[in-house]
């Protein structure tokens, strides 16, 4: 038997096998598997920041969105309630169309611009604010009450030592004497609200029977639809603020327009309380637009801006008593402002110092300003600015001392107030003008 040959490999290898003993760093060996290189590192960072900053936008503007829509919401909601608040009390008014029968005015309206507090003695330009007494029908709910309050205080004063328990049996007693008539009347008036903000207010009012009086002083009482100025030592504000209740709160305005027999349209933006506040005297007062003040009986009450402004259809003390030439608004135009809840975010920040006579004010960020851009009004403590437009920052073209306001100096730092304006009408079934009479 032939041994097989062993025959050469046809093709030698160029390169030994790899061993496990092959070193690293040996060329021959295989690149082994490397970590990421420090710029690798740095774009997948970027990447991520990216995505993470893009996220948190998202975040921040959905809730900015929420945030935005809940304010909205309350804000739609406190308007809603104000308006129905105030249109409910504007119905009770009374008044007859023509009192012919009548020998005595009974169902007079006065609305008198005074300034707000009704302090005794105010300061020169002081802000105004309207104050209005009238006439109304009064639910029996509402009579109730006036009448449980005035039987207490009879009590009191001839018993002072009996029991609660006492004084509810005796009150029940004593109402089935009193009869209920219906019929009342009302003070309705905006003051400045507790608080550090000056430029919230409130709405207040007041209920009574007809000839209801009040304790002034030692033996001297007073019925507050006898005194002829609000706030005058015949009627201290003190007083007034003690017979009065809020409302509505957390407002920045109130405002009634009353359309009278010569009233063609209800004005602009600027509305009646800043039409009468810049005009001297009754004669420059265009009667085309609404009127700020009102006496229904045209007795002489409203002469000056002491006792609340000149009414152009005053006939004087002789026309106090007599029912034949009295006048009613046609229609009564209200405006209102309501602030938005002291929790969201303010809807401008003063950036900078603003001096009284001042035509500019800088905003800390006017791109998140809630205002209109090209114009609109904004309240800062207590005053009403109007401006003509916003300008990056700033807002310029500023009137000041709008709608009865006082112009002052506002600090850095201070709120820019917006709120949400509503406007409506509420018509007067019993309106009659001077020729109806």
């Amino acid at each position: 038997m032939r041994r097989p040959l062993n025959r050469p490999l046809s093709r030698p290898l160029s390169k030994p096998l790899s061993t496990p003993c092959s070193r690293p760093g040996d060329g021959d060996a295989p690149a082994r598997q490397r970590g990421f290189t420090l710029i690798e590192l740095l774009i997948v960072m970027g990447i991520l920041s990216g995505f993470l900053l893009m996220l948190v936008q998202l975040v921040d503007g959905g809730l900015r969105l929420f945030r935005d829509g809940e304010t909205s919401q309350a804000l739609a909601d406190r308007s809603s309630r104000a308006q129905r608040v105030i249109t409910d009390e504007l119905n009770q008014l009374r008044g007859s169309t023509t009192a012919r029968d009548r020998e005595q005015v009974l169902d007079r309206l006065v609305v008198q611009m005074l300034p707000i507090g009704l302090p005794f003695a105010a300061e020169a330009g002081a802000s105004r604010v309207q104050v209005l007494r009238a006439a109304v029908h009064l639910l029996p709910a509402r009579e109730l009450q006036i009448i449980d309050t005035l039987l207490v205080g009879q009590i009191l004063a001839e018993s002072p030592l009996l029991e609660p328990a006492q004084i509810q049996l005796e009150v029940k007693k004593r109402r089935q004497t009193e009869p209920l008539r219906g019929v009342g009347n009302m003070m309705l008036w905006a003051a400045r609200q507790e608080g550090e903000d000056d430029a919230l207010i409130e709405l207040r009012a007041g209920w009574f029977l007809p000839g209801q009086k009040f304790p002034l002083g030692p033996n001297q009482f007073v019925d507050p639809f006898q005194a002829i100025v609000p706030g005058s030592d015949q009627l201290p504000g003190m007083l007034i603020r003690e017979i009065t209740v809020p409302i509505l709160t957390d407002l920045l305005h109130v405002e009634f327009g009353f359309w009278s027999q010569r009233t063609t349209t209800w004005g602009d933006k600027a509305g009646p309380l800043q039409a009468m506040t810049s005009h001297g005297s009754s004669d420059s007062v265009d009667l085309t637009k609404p009127l700020a003040i009102w006496d229904s009986a045209r007795g002489g009450w409203l002469v000056d801006d002491f006792s609340g402004g000149e009414f152009p259809f005053d006939l004087g003390p002789m026309s106090e008593h007599d029912a034949s030439d009295d006048i009613h608004p046609h229609a009564i135009m209200v405006r209102c402002v309501v602030a938005q809840p002291a929790e969201a975010t303010p809807e401008g920040l003063l950036n900078g110092f603003v001096g009284k006579d001042d035509k500019t004010l800088t905003l800390y960020d006017g791109t998140t300003f809630l205002g209109s851009r090209d114009g609109g009004f904004v309240k800062i403590d207590g005053e009403w600015l109007r401006y003509g437009e916003v300008d990056g920052d700033r807002l310029i073209g500023l009137r000041r001392g709008q709608r009865g306001t006082k112009p002052i100096v506002h600090e850095s730092g201070t709120q820019v107030h917006i709120g949400r304006t509503i406007e409506f009408v509420v018509p007067i079934l019993h309106a009659k003008d001077d020729w109806n009479g």
